[in-house]
């Protein structure tokens, strides 16, 4: 496996945990209770949530770390940490920064949240859904090959993502359609 196989990977990890996470947070934020409904077992979907949570910022920052080993084209830190002025596909590559540094706003002011309060710690984490809209579109446009720039829209990995983008949608969708509903029982207020 090449560097940048490894640095695809990684990538398309860091897309299907922030997917994955995505849906956790909206089912928890609409009271699912997997003990009540399906799969009518104790399942801790906080924890789940901060897991997929670690493993999203774990994917998402070591994406882009990959890209220091590359002999050709070269990567500055510069170039990963600010892609501005990146060899290749920059303005698409700062999509993928900003969204790391959103992911890090929503993972750091979670890490806080008794300290600053859950107000705050709230209004920072809706930064989440702008961070999963930037991730898919790196996600999608980039060209995996580093070539020209022309990403192959039916490649598996592309479809892997589109898919975690319109699952993404969907729920969301789904989300601000049952907001104040949710899936408390009946008689709760």
């Amino acid at each position: 496996m090449s560097e940048l196989d490894l640095c695809s990977y990684l990538g398309l990890g860091a897309a299907g945990a922030v997917t994955l996470n995505l849906l956790l947070g909206m089912l928890m934020s609409l009271r699912y209770s997997p003990l009540r409904h399906w799969p009518h077992r104790r399942i801790n979907l906080f924890l789940l949530h901060q897991w997929t949570a670690y493993a999203a910022v774990a994917l998402t920052l070591t994406h882009p770390a990959v890209l220091l080993f590359l002999h050709a084209p070269r990567f500055r830190v510069i170039d990963v940490l600010w892609p501005i002025h990146s060899p290749l596909q920059p303005k698409i590559n700062l999509a993928g920064a900003g969204a790391l540094y959103l992911l890090l706003l929503v993972f750091i002011s979670s890490l806080l949240r008794l300290r600053i309060g859950r107000p705050v710690w709230r209004s920072l984490h809706y930064f989440v859904f702008p961070a999963a809209i930037l991730i898919f579109l790196h996600s999608i446009l980039t060209d995996p090959l580093l070539k020209d720039g022309h990403p192959d829209l039916l490649d598996g990995g592309k479809i892997f993502v589109e898919a975690c983008t319109l699952i993404g949608i969907a729920a969301t969708a789904v989300r601000y359609r049952l907001r104040g509903l949710g899936f408390r029982p009946s008689g709760a207020n």
